[in-house]
């Protein structure tokens, strides 16, 4: 590395580009299941068409057209959770648990009886409010693998020369982790050979061996608080409306290590420890609609629409970096220690929404008397459709990453099935969801598979149900993403299996 400019490096201040949204982001609150009562998860949230739980009241509100009293429910769970990742022939293993509430809530009915049940058209109507949870975050994941072929710091390089090089006016403009990949040492101008001293280089002597390492810590979840309204018309044509609060809460801590595993003492390159932390908090909207037919007892129709989730989010960011360069600042006496670090001087904070998918659902239910039921529920999502809005003069970014969203996501159908049997008082269930692939490219695979099972006990005036849940899911990802013809980045593939027990207890009144 040949650094030119030996005087102190003025500090950039918040003109910077350190936008943290992109795709993946929008997935993540947009990519949700169900995380309800222990019932509704024992049958695999297929709750389309067969209501009377307070899980339904997010899935097909006119399930709340089922009850025939007044009911009080809270759900407490277990998660744990086992991530195999593999890199570059290299393997790791992840564990991670967490106590949650996965559901609770209060549903209120007025339901005629006697003459006044043959009279009223209206068999009864419900109220419902309280919390379903739509998605947990906490996760745990690393991978490693030794690279000869690339560095994450050329992608830093990259968005230098994407700015016109390495100047002061792309000084001011690049994210903080590129900023900070120049003030640590890892970047210069070209000064190689045959370069172009007018564009920026990555001085990371990768060709020798790097150990690369990537590992991300994940916690937080998305809430939906509802408010339900839906009745029953003579006991064939059942009606609801939800409107869906969701409430967001992620945090992640990202860190990225380099080491140069070449032995060269000489090559001004010994490690580099980035580490990105951000925390996002949000509040969105939304409205469901939802009907219920019943031809018979024995059967029964749903059909449900969920409107995009609009959701606004403030995200606050920060990084660090710190570089150990070898010898290079000892021989060229800029410093008596080898090690240089960055730590941004202040959080930034940005604000933006997000509008979600809408959702499109169909169910049936065959019911067995009072025996059981068995259930399907079939959804569909177009993940392509969700769109960013990052405000008033960022235009151009919000048009970047919503193409991008178009050319990387696609539309996919979710399948649920439920079984119940039942015995006088007591219950047995069973549930299978498949969730499809958002990608429009196989490779990245995203397919997920949810298996459950459970039990219960029921009376007049109180129930207690338990279930567990297992879901295994692989996907890949590539660390970093590198413009130039000849790079070959490649991907880590992880296989994440989760864990859930819940319980649900409940009273009727």
């Amino acid at each position: 590395m040949k650094k030119m400019m030996l005087g102190l490096l003025i500090l950039v201040g918040t003109a910077k580009g350190v936008f943290a949204q992109d795709e993946f982001d929008a997935l993540r609150y947009s990519l949700t299941t169900n995380h309800g009562t222990a019932r509704g998860m024992s049958i695999g949230g297929a709750l389309g068409s067969i209501g009377g739980d307070f899980s339904s009241l997010s899935v097909n509100p006119a399930g709340i057209g089922i009850y025939r009293k007044s009911e009080f429910s809270f759900s407490p769970s277990f998660q744990t959770g086992n991530n195999q990742s593999s890199y570059l022939a290299s393997t790791q293993d992840d564990n991670f648990s967490r106590f949650n509430f996965t559901s609770f809530g209060f549903v209120i009915t007025s339901a005629k009886k006697g003459t006044a049940y043959k009279k009223s058209a209206w068999k009864s109507v419900s109220f419902g409010v309280g919390m379903n949870k739509l998605a947990s975050f906490r996760n745990d994941y690393t991978y490693s693998g030794k690279n000869f072929k690339s560095s994450i710091v050329e992608r830093w390089s990259e968005e230098f020369n994407k700015l016109g090089g390495l100047n002061e006016d792309a000084k001011n403009k690049v994210s903080f982790p590129a900023f900070a990949a120049y003030q640590t040492w890892l970047i210069d101008k070209d000064y190689t050979v045959g370069g172009d001293s007018s564009k920026a280089r990555s001085y990371v002597p990768y060709q020798g061996g790097l150990q690369q390492t990537k590992r991300v810590k994940e916690k937080g979840g998305m809430n939906e608080y509802v408010i339900s309204v839906g009745g029953n018309f003579q006991e064939k044509l059942l009606l609801g409306a939800t409107l869906g609060i969701s409430s967001i809460n992620y945090d992640r801590d990202l860190y990225i290590d380099e080491e140069d595993i070449s032995s060269n003492t000489n090559n001004d390159f010994g490690y580099m420890n980035y580490k990105e932390s951000l925390q996002t908090t949000g509040l969105g909207i939304n409205l469901k609609l939802g009907a219920l037919f019943k031809p018979s007892n024995l059967f029964r129709f749903g059909l449900a629409l969920h409107t995009p989730t609009h959701i606004e989010l403030n995200d606050v960011s920060s990084i660090y970096m710190k570089s150990n360069t070898d010898s290079f600042l000892l021989r060229n006496g800029l410093s008596n220690s080898p090690i240089t670090e960055f730590t941004q001087d202040t959080a930034l904070a940005f604000n933006y929404s997000l509008n979600t998918p809408y959702k499109a659902l169909a169910s049936a239910t065959v019911l067995f008397k009072q025996y059981g039921f068995f259930t399907a529920d079939v959804e569909y999502v177009n993940y392509a459709s969700m769109r960013y809005n990052l405000g008033d003069g960022y235009e151009k970014e919000t048009d970047a990453i919503n193409s991008t969203i178009k050319n990387t996501f696609r539309d996919a159908v979710n399948v649920r099935l439920g079984i119940e049997g039942k015995l006088n008082d007591f219950s047995i269930r069973a549930g299978y969801g498949f969730y499809g692939s958002p990608y429009k490219q196989t490779s990245n695979q995203g397919d997920k598979s949810v298996y459950s099972a459970g039990i219960g006990y029921r009376t007049n005036t109180w129930f207690l149900d338990a279930a567990y849940i297992y879901a295994s899911q692989t996907y890949t990802e590539k660390p970093y993403v590198l413009g130039r013809s000849n790079a070959d980045v490649q991907s880590a593939t992880i296989q994440r299996n989760t864990g859930n027990t819940v319980v649900t207890l409940g009273w009727k009144f």
